[in-house]
């Protein structure tokens, strides 16, 4: 016997508001459906203008998606290729099952939970909507937080919050168990917490190293975009021109220095990007930042104010991270490590080149294959892959928290501490390396002033930091 998991009201209707919030970004009028395991309804939505045949197949695909345990787009691909007789399952399931696209089937930690369905557009239109959707399932892993290494956290506060419109949240010493678990034993640390819009930013301060542990090194001066140390928080903003303008000025006046030429907008050719307008720079501290606008076409549903439940601030020009981006070497490598050992599902996936991304990434002769892995909600993490120029450096095997070029995502991948020490038992397999000795049991004092009860600390193959806890 054991426990199985289940899809619950809660689950669905989350579902349910992701997919339907993709659908208002182009207007798509469509039903939706969420099924449990036994392709039984549990929730359904129908937009204004989407008719009742919509509806009925909805339904249709999401229980054919539950009962099958497959995708509906593929079941459609193989009865129109070589597989025609897959036609005979539909009757055979009994009630209305649809095999066509707009159908995904549920999954959490391999075990299959239901279906949801899409219809009213094309199948392909209805899959994509499906899609978004069921990246709202499970909860997490949700990148709680991004930290940058600082030598003055107060005086990068303060440049974050003047410039960037981040709001600070309060200033801790986190105690020696936090310390055991960023590998710096016995050292005195200092955390300024900030908030851009819904996301978060901590500002890491060594102000006393424990025994033996060397001092704090500054960003190599030749550091460059296609280096592997490369880390940057995209920063979304309403206008690119507005909200840049004072800080071209401060790189005019030699107080910032720049990444990009100039503010760049990505070309019609590469539909993925195309309509995307972007900007580089350092920080005063030389941490490299993105400022980006998304087209209407482009980005979550919540930069475009479709999604009431994360949608920023419809005032502001600053609106939040969506993602932090990292430079990897190998694509294929770093995508099993971040989407099968921890749960992120991949989104884009593809090359930019030409001299707009030289100009944006301040190289010359630039193609990098970027693939971005999403979170069920919040920001998500981009791996940048270098195919030209080459030169590109590898990670220091030494970088420390207490240097500024080293940098850390917080994922929240559970609640339980079991599913840390199961990610450490699998963790070489996918090319990461352990950094806190196991898994580090925070005090109740601690735990309750960083928000988390266990933490893990390990680095990617390309020996990025992550810190994995459990609340």
């Amino acid at each position: 016997m054991r426990s199985a998991l289940a899809l619950e009201l809660a689950d669905a209707e989350r579902l349910l508001a992701a997919a339907l919030a993709e659908a208002r970004r182009d207007g798509s009028r469509v039903a939706a459906a969420v099924v449990d395991g036994g392709g039984r309804l549990l929730a359904f939505r129908r937009l204004d203008g989407a008719s009742p045949a919509a509806a009925e197949a909805a339904i249709a695909k999401a229980r054919m998606a539950a009962l099958s345990g497959t995708d509906t787009a593929g079941q459609e691909a193989s009865i129109n290729g070589e597989r025609p007789a897959l036609l005979q399952l539909a009757p055979v399931l009994g009630q209305p099952a649809a095999a066509m696209g707009g159908g995904i089937a549920l999954r959490w930690q391999g075990e299959l939970l239901g279906g949801l369905g899409v219809s009213g557009m094309t199948p392909q239109h209805d899959g994509q909507i499906a899609t978004a959707g069921a990246a709202a399932l499970p909860p997490w892993p949700h990148l709680e937080a991004v930290s940058f290494s600082c030598a003055d956290a107060e005086a990068c506060a303060a440049f974050f919050c003047s410039q960037l419109g981040c709001r600070r949240l309060d200033a801790i010493e986190p105690g020696p168990g936090y310390a055991s678990l960023i590998g710096l034993p016995g050292a005195q640390l200092k955390l300024v917490r900030l908030a851009l819009g819904r996301e978060r930013l901590e500002l890491l301060e060594v102000q006393e190293l424990g025994p033996g542990q060397q001092p704090g090194r500054p960003f190599p001066a030749d550091s460059r975009s296609n280096d592997l140390w490369f880390q940057h928080i995209c920063i979304v903003v309403r206008d690119l021109e507005q909200a840049s303008a004072p800080l071209r000025q401060a790189i005019a006046e030699g107080r910032l220095q720049t990444i990009s030429s100039a503010p760049q907008r990505l070309p019609d050719w590469n539909s993925a990007a195309a309509g995307i307008e972007a900007f580089k720079l350092h920080d005063p501290e030389g941490h490299c930042l993105e400022l980006l606008q998304f087209p209407p076409d482009k980005g979550d549903a919540r930069w475009h104010g479709l999604d009431d439940a994360t949608s920023p601030d419809p005032a502001g020009v600053v609106l939040g991270i969506d993602h932090s981006a990292i430079g990897i070497s190998d694509t294929e490598r770093s995508c099993r490590f971040y989407d099968q050992l921890l749960g992120l599902r991949l989104g884009s996936n593809g090359i930019n080149e030409g001299p707009e991304q030289d100009g944006l990434d301040g190289l010359d002769d630039t193609r990098v294959r970027i693939s971005g892995h999403r979170c069920p909600s919040g920001a998500g993490i981009e791996c940048l892959d270098y195919r030209s120029p080459a030169g590109g450096r590898p990670m220091p095997s030494d970088l420390g928290p207490q240097d500024r070029a080293h940098g850390q995502l917080r994922l929240q991948v559970g609640q339980v501490p079991a599913q840390l020490e199961a990610i450490a038992a699998h963790l070489e397999t996918y090319g990461g390396q352990l950094i806190s000795p196991g898994v580090v049991t925070l005090s109740a004092a601690e735990a309750q002033e960083l928000g988390f009860r266990a933490g893990l600390q390990v680095s990617d193959p390309d020996g990025h930091c992550l810190q994995l806890v459990v609340r």
